[in-house]
Parts: structure tokens; C-alpha cells; sequence
């Protein structure tokens, strides 16, 4: 048979040999084409041709330098430099990864986009919130946040809907041959590992009914996305990836001004915040900081094959440095001052913070955000699994009061924005932005204990 195609194949012209190559080619690209065009990723790319991305990139990130050692302030060192905030941090989905920025809107409920999403999903007839301490993959999602600009084409959906957030993971199914060739065209990489993109509109356009569910033994509520098509056809994929069951009901719902809740416990005093703090998805108070001293303090006390500690395993919303390991567990009230040089559009309002609390900390920071797996140490002989760390580490060393039975150590703190300075913003028509190099103005000290206050509003 081979031979007689052959002998066909040499009985051809040259004419209709090159016609039936252009013919075979036009095919291929065509196929090429469609594949490409149907693709996961160009849709995705051609939904945002009107948004841009907001955020920096892994490699212009204000952290790359965490780990030098000239941020390692010991505790109880005087320190004559000013204290800045080195990095700004928005997580708009809630245990997914975050988004950095070099400058964040503040409001009454905390920063702009910052966990402004949740993943749900009903065991028992009730539904609940998903996060890092029983799905540590959830770390591995990656967020985008895009945005509206002055070009964009008002007519698109997402411009309508003022912007959106992404959401890329891991594509859980074995993937064929298209989605192979689908990535080879797009980095270049055949055996790349094709990813799965979700686009959600940050204030979708048509009515969504509201579901309620259950945040840390609170109830609150949020727009069910799952009801948009484009939405819904993806959940499944992420549901695999997390490992939920297949028949278990699972969405990702949308924080609106009726999900707000009134803060109950740590209460800052009305007479410097103004009016009663609230909150959506964030768990106690609106902002949290974290300094970069801290950290290379209890990186110190673990286990060799746990050094470094990453920052980023405390999901902090402003990380500053300057200050000594710890003080800021002193802070009653700080503001920050806006730094010299701005060349955007801002309100000129240092705004003043009340800190509340410590942050009590959960088994959250033992997930490592490079693995999305549970760290612990190295085993003692015969057994099989070492202890969680930094989580150990936090118990033994950093359980510095008893106001919350439950924590695993503290780190951090929570703080309320006051409301004057709000005001004050709005008669400048401008808004409240923090950026990277601003300084922090500590205007009273203290002493925090966890729950020392209660709802006495």
C-alpha cells in the first residue's frame, strides 16, 4: 500500500502537490485558530481587553528583601529612624492569594477590594465559609484585580460592572491534547501546565439573590456569584481543585453594605473612631498591620529547617519597618503621615488609626503560600510527623496573655480607621490612600488585652 502511495504521489505535478500542501497548512492553522480562539485564556484575555491590572508583579514586589537582616530590630532596642510602611497588602478573596499594592483607598470597613469575596460551601444544611485552615490549597489560587481606565469602552460589561476580580489555579482535570496545544501557543511550553481562569465582575450588573452564611460562628450574607453563567460553568473546576465532594454545594459570594456586621468585642473608643467599626469578611476589625521586626524575631525561635519565616504566611494588610521586634503590641493610636513627593492624586489627611487588639492567630500561618501544604518540623526519632510550625513556635513563645483561649500564639495587630479624618477627605474631594514609604506617627501606647472590652456601645 505504501509503495503504491508512493508511486501515486510521484505521478502528481508540482502544481498539485503545492496546492494540496497549502490546502493542508490552511487546515492546520485554521484548527490552530479555533483553539486558540475557544481557549480558557483568550477568552480571558479578550473580557479584559477594556481593564487594566492593578497590583505589582512577583518580581517588582516591595518583600523581595524580607529576609535581610537590617530589618531584625531586637525588642527593646531604641531605635532612632522613622518607622514606614514597606508593603500594602488586599486579599479580595478571602484565603486566596493577595494582591500588592504601592497605594490602597481606605474606608470605614478597611481597604478597598480587600476581602471583599468569600468561597462557600453547605455541610449539614448550612453553609459556611472555606479557608486555608481545611483547604491550605486555597493558597495557591492566584488573584487579579482589574480596573476600569480612562479609554475603556463604557458599553463592556465589565466597565459596567467596575471592573472584576480574577482568579487562576491550577487546571484539576487531566488536561488533552488541545489544552496542551493551547498552552504550547501561548508560552511556548507543550508541556506547561494549563491553568483555569475566573473572571468575576466586582459589582455585577442584574440582580443576584443574597445567601447567607457563617464567617468564624457569625452570620452574615453575600450575592450569590454562582448565579452568573460564566461563573457557574468554572465553579466545578475549582471545586475539584480544592478536593470539595463533587455533589456538595459550593459558590463564591460578594460582600455588599447589608453584609456588614457592628464589631462586638475589642472595641475602639467611640470618642477617637467616631461611630461603631464594622466589618464584612475581614475576621474581627477592618485593618491589621505587622512588622517586619516581629517576624525575624520568631523566625529566630524555630527550628533551623523552618528558618526563614515568611511574612506573607500572616496575611497583613500594611507591613512596616523601623520599629523593634514587638512594639507595635504597644500601639494605642498611630497615624500616618503621607510622604513627601506624591505624584498622585490623594487626600492630604494623615489618617488616624485606634489599634484594638493582638491578632490571635489560627493554623493558618503553618501553610506554606509557595506549596499550599501544611509545614511542620522535622520528626523526633520513631515518629512519623513533626510538630506545626510556626504555629508551635507561636504557643510556646508568644502567648504573651490569655484573652483568647483559642489562640495559637499572637502576632500582629488589629486597628479601626477614625472617622474624622474621612470627612476630612471628602471636603478635599479627594481620597483617604495609604502608600509604600509613608510614616507611622505612634501617638498613644498601652497595654491590649484580648476581650477586655465588650459590646458596650
Amino acid at each position: 500500500m505504501l509503495l503504491q502511495l508512493v508511486q501515486s504521489l510521484q505521478g502528481l505535478n508540482a502544481a498539485t502537490v503545492l496546492y494540496f500542501g497549502i490546502t493542508a497548512a490552511l487546515l492546520l492553522s485554521l484548527g490552530f485558530a479555533a483553539i486558540v480562539q475557544n481557549g480558557n485564556t483568550s477568552k480571558t484575555r479578550r473580557s479584559l481587553r477594556n481593564l487594566r491590572r492593578f497590583g505589582l508583579s512577583t518580581g517588582n514586589s516591595n518583600m523581595t528583601d524580607q529576609y535581610s537582616p537590617k530589618y531584625a530590630i531586637p525588642e527593646d532596642i531604641p531605635t532612632n529612624g522613622p518607622i514606614r510602611i514597606k508593603s500594602i497588602y488586599i486579599h479580595p478573596v478571602k484565603s486566596c492569594g493577595p494582591i500588592e499594592l504601592n497605594r490602597a483607598l481606605l474606608t470605614k470597613t478597611g481597604f478597598m477590594y480587600d476581602r471583599c469575596f468569600a468561597i462557600a460551601a453547605e455541610t449539614d444544611g448550612k453553609w459556611r465559609f472555606i479557608s486555608q485552615r481545611t483547604k491550605p490549597g486555597m493558597a495557591l489560587i492566584e488573584t487579579e484585580l482589574w480596573l476600569p481606565h480612562e479609554g475603556s469602552d463604557s458599553s463592556d460589561v465589565l466597565v459596567k460592572a467596575a471592573g472584576c476580580v480574577v482568579l487562576r489555579f491550577r487546571d484539576p482535570d487531566v488536561p488533552d491534547w488541545t489544552k496542551r496545544l493551547e498552552m504550547f501557543l501561548h508560552t511556548g511550553d507543550f508541556f506547561a501546565t494549563p491553568e483555569v481562569s475566573i473572571v468575576v465582575p466586582l459589582q455585577p450588573v442584574g440582580e443576584l439573590k443574597p445567601k447567607t452564611f457563617n464567617i468564624h460562628r457569625r452570620d452574615t450574607n453575600g450575592l450569590d456569584m454562582g448565579q452568573i453563567p460564566s461563573v457557574a460553568v468554572a465553579l466545578p473546576k475549582l471545586k475539584r481543585f480544592l478536593e470539595i465532594p463533587e455533589k456538595q454545594p459550593f459558590t463564591l459570594l460578594r460582600c455588599t453594605p447589608e453584609s456588614l456586621l457592628r464589631t462586638d468585642l475589642n472595641l475602639a473608643p467611640l470618642d477617637y473612631i467616631g461611630s461603631p467599626a464594622v466589618h464584612g469578611y475581614t475576621d474581627q476589625q477592618p485593618v491589621n498591620i505587622n512588622s517586619l521586626s516581629s517576624v525575624h524575631a520568631v523566625s529566630t525561635l524555630l527550628p533551623k529547617e523552618n528558618q526563614p519565616l515568611n511574612a506573607l504566611r500572616f496575611r497583613a494588610n500594611l507591613w512596616v519597618t523601623g520599629a523593634p521586634a514587638y512594639a507595635e503590641e504597644s500601639w494605642k493610636r498611630y497615624r500616618i503621615l503621607p510622604k513627601s513627593g506624591n505624584t498622585e492624586p490623594r487626600a492630604d489627611v494623615a489618617p488616624a488609626l485606634s489599634v484594638v487588639c493582638r491578632t490571635s492567630r489560627c493554623t493558618m500561618p503553618n501553610v506554606n503560600p509557595d506549596t499550599g501544604r501544611f509545614d511542620a518540623d522535622m520528626p523526633p526519632p520513631g515518629k512519623k510527623k513533626g510538630k506545626p510550625q510556626p504555629s508551635t513556635t507561636l504557643v510556646e513563645y508568644r502567648t504573651i496573655e490569655t484573652g483568647n483561649k483559642a489562640a495559637l500564639g499572637y502576632l500582629g495587630m488589629h486597628c479601626v480607621p477614625e472617622d474624622r479624618d474621612f470627612r476630612e477627605a471628602e471636603e478635599q474631594g479627594e481620597g483617604l490612600y495609604v502608600e509604600v514609604g509613608d510614616e507611622i506617627e505612634v501617638l498613644e501606647t498601652g497595654v491590649h488585652v484580648f476581650g477586655s472590652t465588650g459590646n458596650d456601645y
